[in-house]
């Protein structure tokens, strides 16, 4: 009796698991291609904001990488938001000769009680002196494309949006740690896209994203939102959606990716994946997280599958099998098709390794997220 159930349940999350990703690549399919016209010359005003802590050693390259976009100077604005930061990177900052750019410092300010988070605070602040129509964040240890800012200035012009998320992915490395979250990391942008099509489960990275001053400013910035320290982005997205669904949009073209640095450790990575996994855990898009609780409990299914046929359950085994083989094809659609957006087809040849990684943080993350509200983010507890 325990076999058929755990057999007819494990099978039926793979399933149900598979039918998921099929629809992702469904809709990601339907997604049409941001094409940006050579001629384009573009007319909006834009403020780009960038958060930062301690990143000295990344905070030039970013700014030099905007810079280089040769975006019309009287149409750009750059504000640098210092989060407190001990290092010297507000020195390199002022160092960078460009009248365009501006500094806000968190240190100035004591945090509202209203707000649990200085980032949020601070991108407040920035939404309020803005002086761009249209807002564009990224992260201090991010580099932009050539033509950046003209992608986000055409779909605003041209396709009449106001809400734009646009692809992430990490800068190549050789170590496997990086490898995982890359292939993890294509996937994901693949699913954002896919579900901003559909208006479901939504998702995007506050290191590619862009909206208008006046949608801002309409549903109310963070207001009602800024309590949690994290979801600056998809908590604003989700606003968005409710009070306005159709100025959602998503940029598939992969030159308009941002490039960001992969997690260097195990404990940095776990970190990373918690803060996130609480920002979905307080999300009321419970289309969400009947997905996510799909992909959790498959996890827990596969690692704890082994040990009922060790104990004598042995026709869980052929069961164990096929599940593990049903999400590694669901897998390998999805990242496949990822890789083959992004140009990076030879990151699938760590597909194997990369499966089993991905099962287990799914399971300990998801479990962790349960019981731990806080996490370490940049030498700092928050919740």
């Amino acid at each position: 009796m325990l076999e058929s159930i755990l057999g007819v349940f494990s099978i039926g999350l793979a399933l149900l698991y598979l039918g998921l990703i099929l629809l992702y690549i469904y809709h990601w399919s339907s997604v049409p291609r941001t094409s940006l016209p050579d001629t384009f010359k573009p007319s909006t005003a834009i403020t780009v904001i960038i958060p930062i802590r301690n990143e000295e050693k990344r905070i030039a390259g970013l700014l030099k990488s905007i810079l280089a976009n040769n975006y019309p100077t009287d149409l750009l604005e750059i504000i640098v938001i210092d989060d407190h930061s001990d290092d010297k990177s507000i020195e390199v900052v002022k160092n960078i000769v460009c009248e365009n750019i501006k500094v806000i410092s968190l240190a100035d300010f004591d945090l509202p009680a209203n707000f649990n988070s200085y980032k949020k605070f601070g991108l407040a602040q920035a939404n309020e002196i803005a002086n761009g129509e249209l807002i564009i964040t990224t992260d201090g240890d991010c580099i932009v494309p050539s033509r950046w800012l003209e992608y986000f200035a055409y779909v605003f012009e041209v396709e009449k949006k106001s809400f734009i998320a646009a692809p992430v992915n990490f800068i190549s490395t050789p170590l496997a740690i990086v490898n995982f979250q890359a292939l993890d990391f294509m996937g994901m942008m693949l699913i954002t896209g896919a579900n901003i099509k559909r208006t479901k489960s939504l998702l995007c990275n506050g290191a590619n994203l862009g909206y208008s001053k006046a949608l801002f400013q309409q549903v109310g910035g963070y207001t009602d939102i800024s309590e949690r320290a994290s979801g600056d982005d998809v908590m604003l997205m989700n606003k968005v959606a409710k009070q306005a669904p159709k100025e959602l949009y998503f940029i598939k073209n992969k030159n308009a990716t941002v490039l960001t640095q992969a997690a260097p450790t195990w404990s940095t990575f776990v970190q990373q994946r918690l803060r996130w996994a609480t920002k979905n855990s307080n999300s009321n898009d419970w289309f969400l997280k009947v997905e996510l609780g799909i992909a959790y409990l498959l996890s827990i299914a596969i690692l704890t599958l082994p040990f009922f046929f060790i104990i004598g359950y042995s026709k869980l085994t052929l069961v164990w099998i096929l599940v593990v083989l049903l999400k590694f094809l669901a897998d390998y659609t999805l990242l496949s098709s990822a890789a083959s957006f992004f140009g990076r087809r030879k990151l699938l040849d760590h597909l194997v390794v990369s499966f089993f990684i991905h099962v287990f943080y799914i399971a300990y993350i998801g479990t962790l997220s349960f019981f731990k509200r806080r996490f370490e983010w940049k030498g700092r507890s928050v919740q």
